[in-house]
Order: structure tokens, then sequence, then C-alpha cells
């Protein structure tokens, strides 16, 4: 009894307080021209059709992915190796012309991993993160973002947007050691201590450039400003 009513604090601060503090708390000191594309906040103006953006997370809706590339024009490589994922996008009838998904998962490193299931069945979102014994998992190849450019083809990234599962800081700091510095990048912060992680990694961004353009809930937007150097 004492575990369960512990688990609920624990669920009501993590929803109710640590989320929403996270919320005020990046605020953006610069006003941005922004819009918000299904629940992601994204600026006005910046983003071009000849973009490269990478959206890691798919599951099964791709709400934003269609937002933006009904909006902007944009060709977006999404990134999840879930089979259910995969099965979802495989089932979209018409398939989507500016829509490429790679059953890969992004990581810090290129190695196969494995996913754990959630702890609801109806979810869909395996995490590579929260190790449970008790949980079923699925294994599959992960790539650093620089690996992923490599095998596409791109000498660039303009966009990269993430929801998953609590490893976005693994692939933030790929992104540091490779020098890959996307103009924006958009993530949901998850998994152990998301509100120290954020604040951790909006300091450790700033240095390469980067401002808060908004936030909602766990997700997070920064552009990079265009002026900065190295």
């Amino acid at each position: 009894m004492l575990n369960k009513l512990t688990r609920r604090i624990s669920l009501f601060v993590h929803w109710h307080i640590t989320k929403h503090f996270l919320h005020w708390s990046h605020r953006p000191k610069t006003p941005f021209p922004c819009e918000t594309l299904s629940g992601w906040i994204m600026p006005s103006d910046l983003i071009q059709p000849d973009w490269v953006c990478y959206c890691a997370g798919v599951g099964e809706q791709i709400r934003f992915e269609l937002a933006l590339m009904e909006k902007k024009g944009v060709h977006v490589f999404g990134f999840d190796p879930t089979p259910r994922a995969i099965q979802f996008v495989e089932r979209i009838d018409p398939p989507l012309p500016n829509f490429t998904l790679v059953p890969k998962g992004l990581w810090k490193e290129d190695i196969t991993m494995r996913f754990f299931a959630p702890e609801k069945p109806d979810h869909v979102s395996h995490s590579i993160v929260e190790d449970d014994e008790g949980r079923a998992y699925f294994e599959a190849p992960c790539v650093t973002v620089a690996t992923a450019m490599k095998e596409l083809g791109h000498d660039r990234l303009d966009l990269l947007k993430m929801n998953i599962e609590g490893a976005e800081d693994k692939v933030l700091e790929s992104l540091e050691a490779a020098n890959i510095f996307p103009t924006v990048v958009a993530l949901t912060y998850e998994g152990h201590r998301p509100l120290a992680k954020a604040r951790r990694w909006t300091k450790r961004l700033a240095k390469h450039g980067y401002q808060v353009a908004g936030a909602d809930g766990w997700a997070v937007t920064y552009i990079r400003s265009p002026d900065h150097a190295g």
C-alpha cells in the first residue's frame, strides 16, 4: 500500500508540478516568431522546403510530420525501429511521397540495442534507457545522427525533433561530439530527472548558440543563431 501511495505521489508531482515548472522555466528570453504545429513550437518563417528534417520517434501517429510536410513543403525522415510503428507507416495509403521511414533508432553510437516495452500494453513507445528485466523487448539497430546523415547522403541537418523516451540526452551528446548543430532542435525531456536534464542541456546548448524558442509541457524547442561561430 505504501509503495502504491508513494508512486501516486511521485506521478502527481511529475505531471502536475515538475512539468509545469519546466514549461515556466523555459520561457524564451528573446521572443521568436513561432507557430504551433501539432503541439510542437516551430519558427514561423525560418523553415524552408529544402531543409533536411529528421524526426525520431514515430509511434503510431505522425500529425507533426504531416503538418511540417504540408505547411513547409519539406521532406521528413522519420526514425523508429518499433514493429508497430513500421506497420503503421506501411499501412498509410496512399504512401506519403515526402516521408521516408528509417527503421532504426537514434543513439550515441552505432550498435544493436534492446527496446523495452512500456508498462501499458496499449502504448507503442519502447525505451532504450528504461531497462527492466521483467519486460518484453525487441532488438534493433541504432545509429548516431552522423551515421544516419552519411547513410542518407546528407551533408547537413537543419531540423531535429526527438520524442524518444529518455534517450534524447545521449543523442545530444553524439551531436556535440560530431560538431553537428541543426538550426532547430525540438525534443521532449523524459526518463530520469527530466527537469534537471532540461536545465543542464539548455545551458549546454546555449554555449553552441541555441536559445529557447518555446516550451509546451516536456517539449522544448531551441533555435540556433546563424551568427554563432564554432
